[in-house]
């Protein structure tokens, strides 16, 4: 059984698909290490421990499923990096903590008003919006979670791997 690709998966679309991860992981490091310090909530540091580690075995994975493309091996390294991919950067920080976290938070609190808000998102947990900068580094986490996912379409689709 032969495990080459019919068509080779340029190395850009997992350098693409990379960057855009870093990104996302960057910009929650950033986002919680702000939220700890300005809401005195020192459970948000751990992000700042948890994202390098990802974006480090995120980086090996796909530099692996890159320089290997079309083997076996590249395959696997490939889905490896697909998964971390789909789980941190775009799922649990691109949809829950930019999109449900801060985008549904800020409409909530925007159209229904603070005390709605509070019954969806009760504090300790959750700030409701009092800070620009926070809630705008929040909201970009959903974007750059979505941009991710684009990326690693294109190298799920270039490659024929079902994620």
């Amino acid at each position: 059984m032969s495990y080459h690709v019919t068509a080779e998966v340029p190395v850009r679309a997992y350098r693409r698909a990379g960057f855009a991860t870093f990104a996302v992981l960057g910009l929650t490091t950033v986002h919680h290490l702000y939220g700890a310090v300005v809401y005195d909530t020192p459970w948000r540091f751990h992000v700042a421990i948890i994202a390098p580690i990802l974006a480090v075995a995120t980086a090996r994975a796909l530099y692996l499923g890159g320089s290997q493309r079309g083997t076996r091996p590249g395959i696997a390294w490939t889905r490896i990096a697909a998964a971390l991919i789909l789980i941190f950067p775009i799922g649990l920080v691109g949809l829950v903590e930019g999109g449900y976290n801060h985008v549904i938070k800020n409409l909530l609190y925007l159209v229904c008003g603070p005390r709605s808000a509070r019954v969806f998102f009760p504090p300790p947990l959750y700030e409701m919006p009092n800070n620009l900068l926070f809630e705008a580094t929040g909201i970009a986490q959903f974007p750059l979670g979505l941009v991710a996912a684009h990326f690693l379409i294109g190298v799920l689709r270039r490659a024929r791997i079902a994620a």
